[in-house]
């Protein structure tokens, strides 16, 4: 009996996916890449470039693939090796999706970790993210302005459409984490691979702690609840990025091996959702204006009132010449200046509005 996505998909990834697809003009621009994206684009790239794994070709890797595929209940789908320091593994595609992994990949990660970075992958098609993650990294990448150009639909690539992508596919990653954990029967493994992926390449001869890499995520996210400052600045980093952050997602794994839900599917004991810890039912569907454009806002008006009622606490005049003032007056009004040069840029990148940023900056200036 295979693992059933609806039960392992992330509560994040469910909401976040129904925002990305409520956001003005996102039905428009699926329709435009599906007239002119075709799935055979990638098989005859995969074909003439990369080595195609098999029985005759590669058979160790090949043949980690298929228990896999059978726990998650998907067809064996193809498998490329692509020569690319970096490493990595993707899947594309959608009616027939594909996995590539990375000549990188494998110099970094020792081969018992290869099937866990497998069923990561295959979590990915379990979950149908194929097509979506297809098209993100498509319009999320150079090719958007080609996108754009031929279909006339730079105008739909707005930011609050990009941070959607970016933010579901985020949330993907952690869906496709779950499938992986449950391939294995352990979170050990997985977060290994992100330790690994982090820094820890495999013929590093220097002893590495996975416990150490477990408990720097717990520092890590300490620092960001106790800061509303970091937590925006959190924001600002992971606004464009396609995956979590590898100690967070290492952190995901262990609360998830540990949950009631994990336990139900390797027990095949069926749902009561009545008896599920509310952190594993599926939460609330986001609203989608918050999800993005208010969330945006949302972040720096938190940061803004932080700064505010900071800068109320010490001097209501910023403007005052620094000889006249203390040096703790200094350093606060240096604290403002370099703020509203984060915020300028932000204006530039249309992350705010300019009424927004004269606002905030009337605020912080205590006119």
């Amino acid at each position: 009996m295979s693992f059933d996505p609806e039960r392992y998909t992330h509560p994040s990834d469910r909401a976040a996916l129904k925002a990305l697809q409520a956001i003005p003009g996102f039905s428009l621009l699926i329709k435009g890449f599906m007239n002119i994206w075709n799935e055979r684009q990638g098989k005859i790239l995969n074909m003439s470039t990369r080595i195609k794994l098999g029985e005759n070709q590669m058979r160790k890797y090949y043949d980690m693939l298929p228990p896999i595929c059978e726990k998650l209940g998907i067809p064996v789908p193809d498998l490329y090796l692509e020569m690319n320091v970096n490493p990595n593994a993707y899947t594309y595609g959608d009616t027939a999706p594909f996995i590539v992994l990375t000549s990188g990949l494998l110099d970094t990660i020792p081969d018992e970790l290869v099937p866990t970075v497998l069923a990561h992958e295959c979590g990915h098609i379990a979950c149908k993210h194929s097509l979506y993650l297809t098209m993100g990294r498509t319009v999320l990448s150079g090719a958007s302005n080609v996108l754009g150009s031929v279909l006339k639909l730079g105008g739909l690539l707005t930011v609050p459409l990009q941070v959607a992508f970016y933010y579901w596919m985020r949330c993907s990653e952690f869906s496709a984490d779950r499938a992986a954990v449950l391939c294995d029967g352990t979170a050990r493994k997985s977060q290994e691979v992100c330790m690994r992926l982090a820094g820890w390449k495999k013929e590093n001869l220097a002893e590495g702690s996975i416990d150490a890499f477990l408990q720097q995520a717990a520092d890590y996210r300490e620092m960001i609840t106790g800061s509303a400052w970091n937590r925006t600045l959190e924001f600002m980093v992971l606004s464009q990025a396609s995956h979590p952050l590898l100690a967070v997602r290492a952190a995901e794994c262990g609360e998830w091996e540990r949950s009631e839900q994990y336990s139900r599917i390797i027990n095949n004991i069926p749902d009561d959702n009545t008896d599920i810890p509310e952190t594993q039912q599926t939460q609330p569907e986001e609203d989608p204006a918050r999800t993005v454009e208010q969330k945006i806002t949302e972040a720096f008006d938190g940061l803004f009132g932080f700064l505010k009622k900071d800068q109320q606490e010490g001097t209501n005049d910023t403007t005052q010449d620094t000889e006249t003032q203390s040096p703790e007056e200094t350093q606060k009004a240096e604290e403002i200046a370099n703020e509203l040069r984060w915020y300028r840029k932000m204006v530039e990148e249309g992350l705010i509005t300019k009424e927004q940023y004269d606002r905030k900056e009337r605020e912080l200036m205590g006119k």
